[in-house]
């Protein structure tokens, strides 16, 4: 399962990942060793794709070897529950009904990644359908999300675990070729137009500031402003006339390190004030604001300002990230520390805004937020019409976390279909189109900044509108086949 995802990034992977675990779990009499064999899945898949949790806190949660170990597996342990519920749930269907637990699966699987996103702070990291590679298919996350893809992975394994276990294999296997030529035709019919640039020129930075305590000191406005300035003359030495793009720019700085307070250092503020009306654009940079007027609740936050250098927008982040940003209430928060640098837990955002502008409306998101499909969908509900991501992905060193997290953002531009534009500390910066296809990316740690093209967009999907339909009627689906193996099961205790 975790093989299915950037690195290796065996995509093709996906369409039988769920077949082990399905054939042991619909053949498995023990409900307490179907959510076993559950809960250890789940745990060799969380373990396998986050790894890197033990280098993040080594590293900059300034954690012990064993103890940033224990964060990782005290996240494991947590998370597999989901896994095991699954698993057991799958179990206990299958001791009456084996084939009612494979039909059950793909629609309790669903269940269980939306689950994963909503309870314990939530952490839809590499949800099965992030794996689904093929462009015809990605596209029916306009409608269902990110669950729709899961859906049709789960559903592919346990079309095979029928053909291996029904007795009337000839007729499971005809099913199955024809499962996997819906698929294919599918694909075909479904793909996305020929990539074409947009009509409004972007401009992404990516500073690839390093992580080092000493960026506090060397990159603080205030002492220094050098540093500062050389990212405002890179900016603005990039930034080429388009003379096919129409309007002002759109230039986006990522999110890094560097201590930039927009609302309290007049240094800071002033250069970015200069960067708008010399490049005669839009201009959107992360920073650090705070909720309080002594200034221990501190936000992280996007500032988006107009041409003549004015504040449209600021957005707060509303999703944090556990142990990065905070530390959750139930991971002994008095003896494991955040790897955020500013003194105290950041305080969440509330408010979905979006800036408007003449030409359109920018919607912001901030790093880890890209993995929430609800949390987009809200944004590009308050009339988004391009996406713009900033995100610092320099915490997951050499880990494939930077890879993985590229691939959850892409499905956020096909789900609300709009253009994102991804600016990062030291990589992955790229342009996504509304169809989530990489029009173009800049090399990881590099100082470079990306030229890009977009549209601003304003139709809006059934996902957009409607939110996670699909997955909600997949619980209840889920929950109805439960009650009537429960009904059938007091039957015939009756």
């Amino acid at each position: 399962m975790f093989a299915c995802f950037p690195r290796p990034g065996w995509h093709l992977l996906v369409w039988g990942a769920c077949l082990p675990i399905l054939l042991t779990l619909v053949t498995e009499r023990s409900l307490p060793r179907a959510f076993l064999w559950g809960y250890v899945c789940g745990a060799l898949f969380l373990a396998g794709s986050c790894y890197w949790f033990v280098e993040v806190m080594e590293r900059y949660g300034k954690l012990a070897p064993p103890l940033a170990a224990g964060v990782l597996l005290l996240f494991v342990a947590v998370f597999s529950g989901f896994f095991g519920a699954f698993g057991l749930a799958e179990g206990w269907v299958a001791r009456r009904m084996p084939l009612a637990a494979l039909a059950l699966s793909p629609f309790l699987w669903v269940s269980m990644e939306l689950a994963r996103t909503y309870l314990i702070t939530g952490f839809p990291w590499n949800l099965m359908g992030y794996a689904v590679q093929a462009e015809g298919l990605r596209q029916l996350a306009s409608v269902t999300a990110v669950y729709g893809l899961s859906f049709l992975a789960v559903a592919t394994s346990a079309m095979a675990a029928w053909a291996l276990l029904e007795r009337q294999r000839t007729r499971a296997r005809i099913g199955l070729a024809l499962w996997l030529g819906m698929l294919i035709a599918a694909n075909w019919l479904a793909r996305p137009p020929a990539l074409r640039p947009g009509s409004r020129a972007a401009f992404l930075v990516q500073p690839n500031v390093p992580l080092d305590e000493s960026v506090q000191e060397a990159w603080a406005p205030w002492r220094d402003p050098g540093p500062l300035n050389s990212l405002v003359s890179l900016t603005l030495g990039s930034r080429v006339v388009d003379e096919a793009a129409i309007g002002p720019p759109l230039i986006v700085w990522a999110e890094n390190p560097a201590p930039f307070y927009f609302n309290r250092d007049p240094v800071f503020r002033g250069a970015v004030e200069r960067l708008a009306r010399g490049a005669r654009g839009y201009v959107v940079v992360n920073t650090v604001t705070f909720a309080d007027p002594e200034n221990k609740l501190p936000k992280n936050s996007a500032v988006v300002l107009d041409p003549e250098g004015r504040v449209i927008l600021q957005y707060d982040k509303i999703h944090l990230v556990p142990f990065g940003e905070y530390v959750p209430w139930w991971a002994f928060p008095g003896r494991v520390g955040k790897i955020a640098a500013e003194a105290g837990n950041f305080v969440p955002g509330s408010s979905y805004q979006v800036a408007r502008m003449p030409e359109g409306a920018v919607g912001v998101f901030i790093c880890y937020e890209a993995i929430f499909p609800q949390l987009v969908r809200r944004i590009v509900s308050e009339g988004a019409g391009v996406l713009v991501n900033v995100s610092n992905d320099a915490w997951y060193g050499d880990s494939p976390a930077a890879f993985q997290h590229l691939e959850m953002a892409r499905l956020r531009a096909i789900e609300n279909r709009r253009a994102l534009l991804r600016a990062t500390n030291d990589g992955i910066t790229a342009v996504i189109d509304p169809y989530g296809r990489v029009a173009s990316e800049l090399p990881r740690r590099r100082r470079l900044v990306l030229a890009g093209r977009f549209d601003y967009l304003t139709e809006r999907t059934f996902y957009a509108r409607h939110g996670d339909v699909f997955a909600w009627l997949c619980a209840a689906v889920a929950a109805g086949i439960a009650a009537v193996r429960a009904l059938a099961r007091g039957k015939r205790e009756a």
